[in-house]
């Protein structure tokens, strides 16, 4: 698969060129984001190889991708991630598979939206497609890096600076996606810092992606060598019931209502259902190491839902340098992020901060964080980590350049998730 991208050209074209056991040799070609035109070419290994010199000569670029777009839908997976999720999660509980069954249509409508329908998530497999496929692990390091750098460019609107076209141009290689066929096109894909917010939780997405097409292909080869039919993945070790426990409803929307604050915009949310969670190796991890840290503290965090599914099979993980772009989540490194402040996490969840749309249902999780020794911080900036001798950073509101109370574990060992409550 090769990419040309090109905005004063007016160029994003695809070339996929294959040749088959026989030495036959096809290609199809078109504009990013359609089908394209197929031809066979011709016969032989070197036509192939020649084909390829010729379009590495006109610029185009190696895609490395995972599969192709149809591959989600010709075997790569006989297992369903949603179906894995209403079976190991749900377990037969009605409440907590229509849960499941939402939070993956809310995943979905988020791709397709943020996207501009330029990506897609196949609720069959979860995993998240390009135009021209799932692009792999080190693309995505390469395009963070191109993404950090148009924030400069972006606020001062100067998408006409070749220093801002031409990393486009790259990035637009890396992950291809389909832009506008009219000329300048490149003042219309990243117009301003929601856009390019966007792109980041994009890539986010991407990478959680990954690991499940890639393992995939791997058990599709797998089970056709050996004349098997797949069988569903244990793809989540997850713990999840409804509470119906009256204590526990009233224990936490005492603590939710006791920092609730009118300054921020989510404070009209309420407390809806709450369920208990336990994620197997995250609760293992923070029994086994992180605990012994001490100082524990109940904190929440708030999370968008359409990053609950993969929080529910991952856990919480801590952002790499470069992930998304413009998330106030970073203010003291890559860690992850907590409060006290009942609505300052819901902030997150509503939507506040990343430039989305407001979440009227939305949802966070009330964890145990082992905070150990915390420091308090007097900078802020992505170097930002706890000293020597030190296990977190507590930012304090209106003591330590923040307005409300944040704290930050560099482990994820050192927190575990208990309820998810869910606000209306």
């Amino acid at each position: 698969m090769y990419i040309l991208t090109s905005a004063n050209a007016n160029s994003n074209k695809f070339w996929e060129v294959e040749i088959d056991d026989a030495g036959q040799v096809k290609s199809r070609n078109g504009r990013v984001g359609t089908k394209g035109q197929s031809r066979v070419l011709g016969q032989g290994e070197a036509l192939f190889n020649r084909k390829i010199r010729e379009k590495e000569k006109k610029g185009y670029r190696k895609v490395d991708i995972v599969g192709t777009p149809a591959a989600a839908n010709s075997g790569v997976s006989g297992s369903a991630l949603v179906m894995a999720a209403e079976e190991q999660i749900g377990k037969g509980d009605p409440v907590v598979t229509e849960l499941v069954r939402d939070l993956a249509r809310i995943n979905r409508h988020q791709i397709l939206s943020a996207s501009g329908g330029k990506m897609d998530l196949d609720l069959t497999t979860g995993i998240i497609s390009t135009p021209v496929g799932v692009v792999t692990a080190q693309n995505l390091d390469q395009a963070r890096k191109i993404l950090e750098g148009f924030e400069k460019f972006v606020k001062k609107e100067d998408f006409d600076n070749p220093r801002f076209i031409t990393p486009l141009e790259e990035y637009l290689m890396l992950v291809p996606q389909k832009v506008g066929h009219k000329r300048g096109w490149h003042r219309e894909f990243i117009t301003d810092m929601d856009t390019l917010t966007q792109q980041g939780a994009l890539l986010d997405q991407l990478e959680s992606s990954i690991d499940i097409a890639e393992s995939r292909v791997r058990d599709a080869a797998k089970a056709e060598k050996e004349g098997l039919k797949e069988k569903p993945e244990a793809v989540f070790d997850v713990s999840m019931t409804i509470s119906e426990d009256p204590k526990l409803r009233r224990r936490i929307e005492k603590f939710y209502n006791q920092s609730r604050s009118t300054r921020h915009v989510s404070h009209r949310l309420k407390p809806a259902r709450i369920f208990e969670v336990s994620l197997g190796d995250m609760a293992r991890n923070y029994e086994e190491d992180g605990a012994k840290v001490g100082g524990v503290m109940e904190l929440w965090h708030g999370t968008r839902a359409h990053n609950l599914l993969s929080i529910l099979k991952n856990g919480l993980i801590i952002p790499k340098g470069g992930g998304s772009i413009n998330v106030t989540g970073r203010m003291f490194g890559n860690g992850i992020y907590f409060s006290d402040q009942s609505t300052k996490s819901l902030n997150y969840a509503y939507g506040y901060w990343d430039g989305g749309s407001r979440d009227n249902r939305c949802y966070m999780f009330l964890s145990d964080v082992a905070m150990g020794k915390a420091h308090h911080p007097t900078k802020t900036g992505p170097s930002v980590k706890p000293p020597a001798g030190y296990d977190s950073v507590y930012a304090r509101g209106g003591k330590d350049i923040v307005m409300n109370n944040e704290m930050i574990v560099y482990r994820t060992s050192q927190a575990n998730l208990k309820y998810l409550v869910e606000f209306e």
